[in-house]
């Protein structure tokens, strides 16, 4: 990317909408389950059809059906499964798999649901229900193993299966690499060559807790704010995956055009100060930019 384009990119062909930021859970490592995320709702039919109407124009690579709630608590997500599939190469979602019923498993196959994360956390059934407060290790575990065993049946290729597992670390300096835990080995025995398992440190998200303030960035990159563009429920655009709490509100897509929000002052100002190592206080304790100094990891979709 020359100088001259390096701080307004072309626009990212990685989008995340947010169906919901309610969620029936209370994990105690989300500021959601903490009561700290004050932009709560289900994203209307209304605003996602004016979301559409701005995006159809795009081909993307990924689009992902999350953000920070539980997806299958909007009613129309399948709908808009239906309706965005045309535009991208692939459609993602993340789940915390307590809605996952037999019902709901006939609607992922018959969707074109490509990927879906369900999210199981710590290293054992009940570490899993105390840190994932609402949720039920053998509840969940089961539907799962139903909705691969029934797509392999109809001999369905997709949605591919994915196993989030958090684990709380020993120390804010933990380094060593992380693992599946047994539990889950054993638990998805049975069907371990059709999911896959993604491993990560918990994250201390922003709004929470920071004690990294005065610390220098290693990088002064990050390919969130250059590669994925992120709308949640009401139409806020937030610079990335992690702004659960909207600190940093970039624009307002049923206000502004994507493209002006992509390239406003704001998002210009926000790739130059961290190009700059002077990153604001929303990615002061991200892995992105403190590798060493945090035990979080971070992926995209």
């Amino acid at each position: 990317m020359s100088n001259a384009n390096q701080f307004s990119p072309p626009f990212p062909k990685v989008l995340r909408l947010e169906p919901a930021s309610s969620c029936n859970f209370h994990c105690i490592h989300c500021p959601t389950g903490l009561n700290l995320n004050s932009s709560l709702g289900i994203m209307s039919e209304q605003t996602f059809s004016q979301i559409y109407e701005q995006i159809k124009k795009f081909r993307f690579r990924m689009i992902v059906l999350y953000h920070g709630g539980e997806p299958f608590l909007n009613k129309n997500f399948f709908k808009m499964v239906k309706k965005l599939k045309p535009i991208t190469e692939k459609i993602k979602t993340v789940t915390n798999g307590s809605l996952i019923t037999d019902s709901l498993i006939d609607q992922i196959l018959e969707s074109e649901l490509d990927i879906i994360e369900i999210s199981l956390d710590g290293s054992s059934p009940e570490e899993n229900n105390f840190i994932r407060v609402g949720s039920d290790y053998e509840q969940i575990t089961s539907q799962i193993k139903k909705l691969t065993k029934i797509r392999n049946q109809k001999n369905l290729k997709k949605p591919e299966i994915f196993i989030s597992n958090a684990q709380i670390p020993k120390n804010i300096k933990q380094t060593d690499e992380i693992k599946v835990p047994s539990n889950l080995i054993e638990t998805f025995d049975e069907i371990k060559d059709d999911i896959k398992f993604r491993e990560i440190y918990t994250f201390t998200w922003p709004g929470m807790s920071n004690k990294m303030d005065s610390i220098k960035p290693e990088r002064n990159s990050c390919d969130h704010i250059i590669n994925t563009f992120t709308i949640r429920w009401n139409g806020d655009v937030v610079p990335c995956c992690y702004d659960l709490v909207n600190m940093m509100v970039m624009g307002n897509v049923l206000k502004e055009t994507i493209e002006d929000i992509w390239s406003n002052s704001k998002f210009v100002k926000l790739r130059k100060d961290i190009n700059e190592f002077n990153p604001p206080n929303l990615c002061k304790n991200c892995n992105v930019l403190y590798p060493t100094h945090t035990t979080s990891n971070t992926y995209l979709g």
